[in-house]
């Protein structure tokens, strides 16, 4: 009876207990984990599509050293290009060479030979031409018998049919260099058609050219002037056709482009040597991406290399998240930081892979982005964090080049060099210094890494230096985007803040102009904050610059806070403590406008909007008490703390916890009459208590050690402004103008 009434007991007790899924959802989706569940799945995507790439990648490339022979596993056929651009080349050869007609070249010779008694009419012998010199005694003066108007004639048609003998026998004269090269091949001539260059003719051929010629003028002349004219006929010959360059070009181009690719391919057997040990050139990339392409046909397609690689990318996609749940949890609430994070390692690892495709030199381009990686990661976050994901992005780029152990060594000592020596961001030559170590450390692990395999001396000398520029030319880069890197991550850098804190900063020149009580209120309150952030080991540049920037929303009514009314006159007399109150707390929101309007970092942001928290605004407080009981006489007025109160939020950092503190210790002890070293130390340990008893530093991690630490930074800088002086001597009957006074605030 007892067991089961305890039964029923407990399971009633169940039934009643809350559903702890919906409350576990209900909570992931109050802190933005299941957006983030979203990006890992989307950066799981992508990346395993990135990486389903990798079956195109080869490990060697151009000028790599194998120390083995490499045989093919299957067989396979490759197109060698240089075999494909011979037989390409032999068919040009082969392709006939275009001749085209030259015109009227036997008119020419006939209006030449017509002339010729004219030419000789009235020339003696010795005053010939050099063109004519061949023409003696004899033939001269029968020349000239027929440059009579009576023989001119008979002489016109003798040459006539001389000519057209020449023509009927159908002679291809072509130039001497055209005629050499095509004498033993085939050419193609119009009317002709495709003939052998060794039938042709060339003017310098005079002897075969002679007996041709010679019949046909002893047909025609006298015995006196036949060797006379076959002789000028041969000075006076031309080609009579000519190398058509355009139309060779054409066909051989023609008959180029008809040789098929398979003119090219080489057939290589399973268990063939295709590349010998030495250096790798282009062909044998070309060879091996070939015989890679054919060894992944024969695995098929089937699903289980997409799901092996999913299954990698999955696995170092839960390691990534679990390490940034577990150091760096504010990416799983801020999802821009998430994308961020995502967008850098996805780019960088695109990168990576483009670089295994190609064939530039993956200790360039795959070295590079694992550096960049580690050095972006630092600034955005810290040392440990960077670690752990530039580790992570490490294999990713290993498993994207197919690469071994020993790269895998390489990307580890350049990113652990480059994240363990990028502290804080001061100067510009940091990053480049910190390129130069990371660039030494890869150079030290590529060598080691070359001896293990026994490459030789100039192929590690080779690689050696692609490391140290992928390390060097990171430090270049990271330096010209680092302002893109704090936008896309919302983070300023302690350089970024150097420059915020140039006195000739735009919005810090306007708050010295327009609110210089403020202006200097600030500067004390940057010297207290630097000082105290450094004894708890916060950011002190941070601070100060925070400090410089905390109340400048005072400038659009500086006239209404104590510190600027130079001429005495409070503007707060004739205002009611609700008005003066909404005066004194807008300048936390005219700040947060000036802020976006002068474009300053949203690191700054807190320093503006939380340096006061959610404190009273103690003096309307009490003023608006003090009206209410003059006018209702009642002795406990009814006006709640609230109303008075700063809007907040109170502050999220110790930096900002810093700056308030600071704020408030600067201003009260400005108003103290005697700022003595007892006096100090008191105002400062009130004023640290009363903030911690009111609340405001439950939102940020400051403990107990750290607010003692604050408190004697901050009396130890107050005693050095509100320092003790001497009183100044006077001469006698001088009227002391300097007060005399033994504790003088500076």
């Amino acid at each position: 009876m007892f067991s089961k009434k305890s039964g029923s007991r407990r399971a009633e007790i169940r039934r009643k207990l809350p559903d702890a899924k919906p409350r576990f959802l209900s909570e992931m989706r109050a802190e933005g984990a299941t957006v983030s569940l979203g990006i890992a799945a989307i950066f799981c995507v992508a990346a395993t599509l990135i990486l389903s790439l990798r079956d195109g990648v080869m490990p060697y490339r151009p000028g790599q050293y194998t120390p083995n022979d490499i045989v093919s596993r299957v067989s396979f056929s490759f197109n060698d290009k240089n075999k494909f651009f011979n037989e390409q080349e032999l068919a040009r050869r082969s392709t006939p060479r275009e001749y085209k007609e030259v015109a009227d070249v036997w008119e020419k010779l006939e209006d030449q030979l017509v002339a010729l008694p004219d030419r000789v009419a009235n020339v003696r012998e010795k005053e010939l031409p050099p063109a004519l010199k061949v023409l003696d005694a004899g033939a001269l003066t029968k020349l000239q018998e027929y440059a009579t108007r009576p023989n001119h004639g008979t002489f016109n048609d003798d040459v006539e049919k001389y000519v057209d003998g020449i023509r009927n026998l159908k002679l291809i004269i072509i130039p001497d260099d055209q005629r050499k090269d095509d004498v033993d091949r085939i050419i193609t001539l119009p009317k002709f058609g495709p003939t052998r260059g060794e039938t042709t003719l060339s003017p310098s051929m005079k002897d075969e050219l002679r007996a041709k010629f010679a019949p046909l003028a002893q047909k025609q002349f006298v015995s006196v002037l036949q060797p006379k004219i076959v002789e000028l006929t041969l000075a006076w010959l031309q080609p009579t056709h000519v190398l058509d360059e355009q139309a060779t070009a054409q066909a051989q181009n023609v008959a180029a482009d008809n040789v098929p690719r398979s003119k090219g391919d080489i057939q290589y057997e399973a268990n063939q040597k295709i590349i010998s040990k030495g250096e790798i050139h282009d062909r044998d990339v070309l060879l091996l991406k070939t015989e890679n392409d054919a060894f992944l046909a024969t695995l098929g397609k089937g699903p289980w290399r997409i799901v092996g690689t999913a299954g990698m990318v999955a696995l170092l996609t839960l390691v990534l998240c679990g390490y940034t749940i577990r150091y760096q949890s504010r990416v799983v609430r801020n999802h821009m930081r998430a994308i961020a994070m995502a967008g850098l390692l996805l780019s960088m690892l695109l990168v990576v892979q483009l670089a295994g495709l190609g064939s530039s030199p993956t200790y360039v381009f795959g070295i590079a982005p694992a550096i960049v990686v580690a050095m972006i990661v630092t600034i955005a976050y810290d040392q440990r964090y960077a670690a752990g994901v530039s580790m992570i992005f490490a294999v990713f780029a290993t498993m994207a080049l197919n690469e071994d152990s020993g790269f895998f060594l390489i990307l580890m000592s350049g990113a652990l060099t480059a994240t363990f020596l990028l502290e804080d961001i001061r100067t510009r030559s940091k990053l480049i210094e910190v390129g130069g170590a990371a660039a030494v450390a890869m150079i030290l692990a590529t060598a080691a890494a070359g001896a293990w395999d026994m490459d030789p001396i100039q192929f590690i000398f080779r690689n050696c230096l692609y490391a140290g520029a992928a390390g060097l030319g990171v430090g270049f880069v990271v330096l010209g985007i680092l302002p893109f890197i704090e936008r896309a991550f919302r983070i300023t850098t302690s350089m970024t803040l150097l420059e915020l804190a140039d006195a000739s900063q735009p919005l810090l020149r306007r708050l010295s102009l327009e609110a210089p009580g403020t202006y200097n209120h600030s500067l004390q309150v940057a010297t207290l904050s630097e000082e105290a952030a450094e004894a708890i080991g916060a950011n002190s540049l941070a601070c100060r610059v925070g400090a410089y920037y905390h109340d400048i929303g005072k400038i659009n009514k500086a006239e209404y806070f104590i510190e600027n009314q130079s001429d005495g006159q409070n503007r707060h007399i004739n205002l009611s403590p609700s008005v003066s109150l909404l005066i004194i707390i807008g300048h936390v929101k005219d700040g947060m406008e000036m802020a976006r309007e002068y474009n300053l970092p949203t690191s700054l942001f807190p320093f503006i909007q939380q340096h006061h928290g959610t404190t009273l605004v103690e003096f309307f407080y009490h003023r608006a008490c003090q009206n209410e009981t003059r006018e209702t006489g009642e002795q406990q007025p009814t006006i709640s703390e609230t109303q008075y109160r700063y809007p907040g939020p109170k502050p999220k950092s110790k930096e900002v916890a810093v700056v308030m503190l600071a704020d408030a210790v600067e201003s009260a002890t400005r108003a103290m009459s005697e700022p003595t070293a007892s006096r100090i130390e008191t105002l400062v340990h009130d004023l640290a208590m009363k903030r911690l008893m009111d609340g405001q530093f439950d939102e940020c991690d400051l403990t107990m050690r750290d607010l003692e630490r604050i408190e004697r930074s901050l009396v130890k800088t107050l005693l050095g402004i509100y320092h003790g002086r001497i009183a100044y001597p006077t001469k006698p009957g001088v009227p002391q103008t300097v007060p005399s006074i033994s504790a003088r605030t500076a």
